[in-house]
């Protein structure tokens, strides 16, 4: 009847709106994450320069310590927001392979010790686990224990304690991993809400309240569970991350391959494309004292006359630029280049899933996300030049 139509129609117009609202949601926070992650990459590659130079005293080494870690925790914090979006859309995809849950653990400890140290707090672990080997996405596996680390050393005041236990349980299918800590606490009424996103169980806490709901989605999407609980406000408060592991009780054979960088190759002729002047001045130094012969540009424009007189084996490009896009540049310079054998690195402030895979379709070897962390990027140039050297090699037989 006419009553009925009238009522489905409102259910669908408001479902629309709701979808139309996610979505400019979802374009903000992309756009937000874009505006946070530029201005962060000079400061690393900063850092990086300081720290590199033979007369920076040991002090300044603490303070440029400290500056990183804090410009990698902002970086953090945006991926949070970030990730509640692809979390609330479904988005979020698992990279899964065969891992040892304590490699990552002590990978998540390592991470944290300088904090550990600054706040004077004794971390004690206890890693007991026999069967500790699963099927996870192994960096999002470590964000999992990152997260339950980090909120320890977040609510623990200075000469306070956190302990870090794993066991394999009684049935001996599932690995135990315990983050346990004698600081603030949990109030009984919050205990319920711990795990929803924006909860926090004290507002002087700082943060955006987001790491927990993390945490406890990422374990469920590998099949785990989370739970805590807490005596109350000044008693500590406990975690438990339970997933399921593999009936071996050792890592797969696969595991225990050493990891080699890429042999040395000539140094690269890098065309580097991005429109952030203190972005490309940082990069460009540090190019440059790597040996990489290195032509700058600021603009498409400036890229394509940079490409009439520079014969280049890389280029190294923003992906939002002032006239145009990353992606236009590199198609074109491969378009007029003799073989078409062009190798491109996209730098990009958006980190979503599509924005990476948009990248990767249009042929970029690598898409790095803004803040850019150089040792990042050095990386992926070698592997680019051990490419060329073998190519090199073959031709010349």
């Amino acid at each position: 009847d006419i009553t009925e139509r009238k009522r489905t129609e409102e259910a669908l117009r408001a479902q629309a709106e709701a979808e139309a609202a996610n979505a400019a949601k979802d374009r903000f926070l992309a756009m937000l994450s874009h505006e946070l992650r530029t201005p962060l990459s000079p400061v690393l590659h900063s850092v990086a320069l300081l720290n590199e130079d033979p007369n920076c005293p040991p002090s300044m080494r603490q303070d440029l310590e400290v500056i990183s870690r804090n410009v990698q925790l902002e970086a953090r914090l945006i991926d949070d927001l970030l990730d509640v979006a692809r979390i609330r859309n479904g988005k979020l995809e698992l990279q899964m392979q065969w891992v040892d849950a304590h490699d990552l653990l002590r990978n998540a400890l390592q991470i944290c010790a300088p904090e550990v140290r600054a706040r004077k707090l004794v971390m004690t672990t206890d890693l007991g686990a026999e069967k500790r080997v699963l099927l996870a996405d192994p960096a999002r596996l470590q964000q999992i224990f990152w997260n339950l680390i980090n909120n320890a050393l977040k609510f623990t005041s200075a000469g306070g304690e956190i302990n870090v236990v794993t066991r394999t349980t009684p049935e001996g299918n599932h690995i135990e991993v315990e983050v346990a800590d004698t600081g603030a606490g949990i109030p009984p009424e919050k205990l319920p809400r711990i795990f929803d996103a924006f909860e926090q169980a004290s507002k002087s806490s700082g943060g955006l309240g987001l790491g927990l709901a993390i945490c406890k989605a990422l374990t469920e999407l590998h099949g785990g569970t989370v739970a805590a609980r807490s005596g109350g406000s000044s008693r500590g408060s406990t975690f438990v991350v339970s997933l399921p592991v593999n009936s071996a009780a050792t890592v797969p054979a696969a595991l225990d391959l050493p990891q080699v960088d890429p042999p040395e190759a000539t140094p690269l002729r890098v065309l580097l494309v991005e429109d952030h002047q203190d972005t490309a001045d940082t990069l460009q130094r540090l190019l440059i004292r790597r040996n990489y012969k290195v032509e700058m540009a600021g603009s498409i424009a400036a890229a394509m006359e940079v490409a009439k007189h520079f014969s280049f084996d890389v280029l190294v490009t923003d992906i939002g630029l002032p006239d145009g896009n990353g992606v236009e540049l590199f198609q074109d310079l491969k378009g007029r280049s003799a073989n078409g054998e062009i190798y491109g690195i996209a730098l990009s402030g958006f980190g979503m899933d599509e924005d990476i895979d948009r990248s990767l379709s249009a042929g970029f070897e690598h898409h790095i996300t803004k803040p850019i962390e150089f040792a990042h990027l050095h990386r992926c140039l070698k592997e680019i030049g051990a490419k060329l050297e073998t190519k090199r090699e073959l031709q010349a037989v």
